[in-house]
C-alpha cells in the first residue's frame, strides 16, 4: 500500500503517537485546531502498551495530585465524552512503608494530597494494611497509604479512543511516519521532515515519550530525558484469599495487581542502565522473584506465563516536562513523565491544549516548565515506582 501522502502544513504538528500524543490531539481537535500527529511505528504500541495501567493519584507534590486526580475524573466520564471505554477499574493503589524515613514522607504525602483535594486517601497501620491484603508479609511494615479511587485503566482502549475521537473531531494521525528532522529559521520552528516532505508548523510539541531526546535533539533542543527498560511478569492463574488493591512496597518497588485469572508482577532495577532494549533479561527474574516472595509469600506456589519490557521516560527530578523549549520558539515538550504518563495523559493533553490554543490552564503548568532545570528550581517527585 502507498504511504498517505502528509499534507503541506499544520494549525500543529504533534511527534508521538502513545496515549500523551492521542490525547493532545483530541483536545486540540475539540478545541478547533486541526493538528496532525506523527507516529513512528503503530499508535500506542511503544511505552504505552508496555505499562501496568496505573492510574493513581497518590503523590508528593500538589500539582501532581491535582493533574491526576482531574485524570481519574475524566477517565470516569470517558465513555461518555469520547465514545469508548477506558476500561477503568477503581481498585485502589495500597503503598507500603518499611523504614521510619518513608513512614514520616507518607504521612507528609497524605498531608500533601488532602491539600489538594485528595480526601479518601487513608494513612494505614500495617495491621490495616494486612486487613486489605492478608498474604502480605507485615512483621517489617511501618505504615501504609491507601487511596479507594486510585486503580487501573487500559492503554490501548485509552489511546485507540482518543485517537478515533481526534479523528472524527478533523485530526490528521499518521502511523509508520518516523520525523526526519525538525527545520528552525531565526530561532523558531519552522517545519518537520518526514518520508522526504517537509510539513510547515509554527507549533511542534514533542511527545516522543523515551525518544524524547532524540527529537529534542533534531530541532537542536537539550531535552533531559532518559530511558529506562522496566519489566513487568504475569503468573499463570492465581488468586488471593480476598481482591487486592495494586500493591507497592515502596522500598524495593515490587508491585503486584490482579491480570485477568493470575497477578502481573513488576519491579525497577536500580542498576539498570539508560538504554533503548526493550528485551526480556530473565535473570532479572530471579532477582524480582526473590523481593515477590519476601513480601507476598504465597507467590511461591505460583508460575510466571508471561514477561515483557518497556521504556520509562526519566527526568532529572521524575517530573514531567511540559511548556515551550527556551531555545527554540514553537518548539514544545510534554515528555518526561518518568513512570506516570499514561496516569496523567488525559489531565495533561487537556492543560497543554488550553494553552496553545491560547488561553490560561485551569492548573498553572509552571511546575513542569523546562526552564527550571536551568533555574535549579527543582522540586523532586518523590511517589516514583
Amino acid at each position: 500500500m502507498a504511504a498517505v501522502a502528509l499534507p503541506s502544513g499544520a494549525d500543529c504538528l504533534i511527534i508521538g503517537g502513545g496515549v500523551v500524543g492521542c490525547s493532545l490531539a483530541f483536545h486540540l481537535a475539540r478545541g478547533g485546531m486541526r493538528p496532525l500527529l506523527l507516529e513512528r511505528a503503530t499508535l500506542g504500541e511503544g511505552s504505552t502498551a508496555k505499562g501496568a495501567g496505573g492510574v493513581r493519584q497518590q503523590f508528593s507534590t500538589e500539582v501532581n495530585v491535582r493533574v491526576s486526580r482531574m485524570s481519574r475524573a475524566m477517565l470516569r466520564r470517558f465513555p461518555d465524552e469520547i465514545g469508548a471505554t477506558a476500561a477503568l477499574r477503581e481498585i485502589g493503589y495500597l503503598l507500603l512503608a518499611t523504614t521510619d524515613v518513608e513512614a514520616e514522607q507518607f504521612a507528609r504525602n497524605v498531608e500533601v494530597q488532602r491539600t489538594a483535594g485528595l480526601e479518601e486517601v487513608r494513612l494505614l497501620s500495617p495491621d490495616q494494611a494486612l486487613e486489605l491484603v492478608p498474604e502480605l508479609r507485615g512483621d517489617d511494615l511501618r505504615a501504609a497509604t491507601f487511596c479507594p479511587t486510585d486503580g487501573l485503566a487500559g492503554p490501548h482502549e485509552v489511546t485507540t479512543g482518543y485517537a478515533a475521537a481526534a479523528r472524527r473531531l478533523g485530526a490528521r494521525i499518521v502511523e509508520d511516519c518516523a520525523v526526519e528532522a525538525v527545520e528552525r529559521d531565526a530561532g523558531r520552528v519552522i517545519s518537520v521532515r518526514a518520508r522526504g516532505q517537509s510539513v510547515a508548523a509554527s507549533i511542534v510539541v514533542n511527545c516522543a515519550g523515551a525518544y524524547a531526546a532524540v527529537v529534542g535533539a533534531m530541532a537542536g533542543v537539550s531535552v533531559p530525558v532518559k530511558p529506562y527498560r522496566r519489566h513487568i511478569f504475569v503468573t499463570e492463574p492465581f488468586s488471593l484469599s480476598r481482591p487486592a488493591p495494586m500493591t507497592v512496597d515502596f522500598h524495593t518497588s515490587f508491585y503486584f495487581h490482579p491480570e485477568g485469572d493470575g497477578l502481573l508482577l513488576g519491579m525497577s532495577d536500580p542498576a539498570e542502565p539508560p538504554s533503548f532494549d526493550t528485551s526480556v533479561a530473565w535473570d532479572f527474574l530471579e532477582h524480582l522473584i526473590e523481593h515477590a516472595t519476601w513480601r507476598l509469600p504465597v507467590l511461591e506456589r505460583a508460575t510466571i506465563r508471561t514477561g515483557w519490557a518497556g521504556l520509562y521516560e526519566v527526568s532529572p527530578d521524575n517530573q514531567a516536562i511540559v511548556g515551550e523549549a527556551p531555545e527554540l520558539a514553537g518548539f514544545w515538550l510534554c515528555c518526561g513523565f518518568s513512570g506516570h504518563g499514561f496516569m496523567q495523559a488525559p489531565a495533561m493533553g487537556h492543560l497543554l491544549a488550553e494553552r496553545l490554543l491560547g488561553g490560561e490552564p485551569e492548573i498553572d503548568l509552571a511546575p513542569y516548565a523546562p526552564q527550571r532545570f536551568a533555574r535549579g528550581d527543582l522540586r523532586p517527585e518523590a511517589a516514583v515506582i
